[in-house]
């Protein structure tokens, strides 16, 4: 199967997505419609507390990853996390989410690679 592999990069602002097989490789970058707006316990201060997550962007990742049969998720920060809490949530809904979350490989952190950096790491898992 042609592209049956994947690794998700992500952050609280966008998303870079490769899927690839033996000879073939398509990414996709997404972007977040609401990033990062973190309002403190001050009113009207901006710049700390824990944003809510953007759960329209969590959908438009999971719809690129449509017929992955393994993939990988990594990126620097909890939106990760706040991803695989979404699918568990999700899973017993769609069958879609429920197939992700049986194909998902491995979760790791790590800093925004180049490109090929993290396409060459996701062929070696």
């Amino acid at each position: 199967m042609l592209r049956s592999r994947a690794i998700v990069w992500m952050d609280s602002r966008e998303a870079s997505v490769f899927r690839f097989g033996a000879d073939e490789v398509a990414q996709t970058q997404l972007r977040a419609d609401n990033p990062c707006l973190k309002v403190s316990h001050k009113a009207g201060s901006m710049r700390a507390g824990r944003p809510a997550a953007d759960l329209d962007f969590f959908d438009r990742v999971i719809d690129s990853l449509r017929g992955t049969r393994r993939w990988y998720l990594t990126g620097p920060d909890g939106t990760r996390q706040d991803l695989v809490d979404y699918l568990e949530k999700y899973k017993t809904r769609d069958g879609h989410i429920a197939e992700l979350c049986q194909h998902l490989a491995g979760i790791s952190a790590m800093d925004r690679p180049t490109d090929d950096g993290l396409l060459e790491r996701a062929r070696s898992l």
